[in-house]
């Protein structure tokens, strides 16, 4: 039996895999370049941004360095979609899984590996990596620091930036006691590139603009993801079972709530992504 589900619009497959889309937000901000919501340069005080007392200790001012004096800040909408709190969480602190699922659906040359407990580093195979850390993973609070080095193939360009990911998120039901999930995702980026000032000046308008649609498609992400694995359990638990990458207590976690989460019309199938729903041809069809 096969399913459809359509992609949404954007640079999704190939942007949002790495880490709740922390690093695919930077990728698509250096690439052309962006302010938001925020501005640039507007100060702000760390402490009224993130628990500063919950983080490592090492971490707290290289963080407060990059609110207090980002060079961009993005305030992503809110969204709320039906989920779980046992898969929302599985989806946000495995980032291996997360990808792996997409990477099942869609070519990406996304590439990422854990180095650690709390640390990933990942590539998009056009000139971008970033290393980043969990610095905090609580039910209602992310807070992941990205350090992004981008390599133009074509040119000489190179930026380096540090880039801050919180993501909020509250939990609720429906009447129909359905579990609902809100969150919302921030966005903080300062450039180290000397030079990038005046760069900035000319680039503004481009970054502000690609940052604001990538931000959104990030805080879509999860609820896309989830989705799909709520509609699609068996073809969720074979794609975990098969990576190498994830421990077997975290594919047998994973199991479990997918289990937990099945409903009596899913499918034994698996999705079908369309990369532009106005075209027929562009169906990929996996079985």
């Amino acid at each position: 039996m096969i399913g459809t589900y359509v992609c949404p619009p954007g640079r999704a497959g190939r942007r949002l895999g790495l880490a709740m889309g922390a690093v695919a937000v930077a990728i698509a901000l250096v690439g052309p370049g962006s302010t938001a919501r925020g501005g640039i340069g507007r100060r702000l005080d760390p402490a009224q941004v993130v628990p500063l007392d919950q983080l490592p200790a090492e971490s707290r001012e290289n963080v407060s360095e990059v609110i207090r004096d980002h060079t961009f800040h993005r305030q992503g909408e809110p969204e709320s979609f039906p989920c779980s709190s046992g898969l929302y969480l599985s989806l946000v602190d495995e980032p291996m899984l997360t990808l792996a699922l997409w990477k099942d659906l869609a070519n990406s040359p996304v590439q990422l590996r854990r180095i650690s407990a709390d640390r990933f580093q990942g590539e998009d195979g056009a000139g971008t990596t970033a290393t980043w850390d969990f610095l905090l993973r609580t039910p209602k609070l992310h807070v992941m620091l990205a350090y992004l080095n981008y390599s133009g193939p074509k040119s000489n360009a190179r930026i380096d930036a540090r880039v801050l990911l919180i993501v909020r998120t509250g939990y609720y039901k429906e009447v129909n006691k359905q579990p609902y999930i809100q969150h919302n995702v921030e966005v903080f980026v300062k450039v180290d590139t000397k030079g990038w000032k005046t760069l900035a000046r000319t680039l503004r308008p481009v970054v502000e603009r690609i940052l604001a649609d990538q931000v959104d498609e990030a805080g879509q992400f999860i609820s896309l993801m989830s989705r799909l694995v709520v509609t699609y359990p068996n073809w969720a638990i074979d794609v975990a079972s098969a990576q190498p990458s994830l421990d077997e207590s975290t594919r047998g976690r994973f199991r479990e709530i997918v289990a937990q989460d099945r409903r009596p019309n899913a499918s034994p199938g698996r999705p079908v992504v369309m990369a532009n729903a106005g075209n027929a041809g562009a169906e990929t069809r996996r079985r």
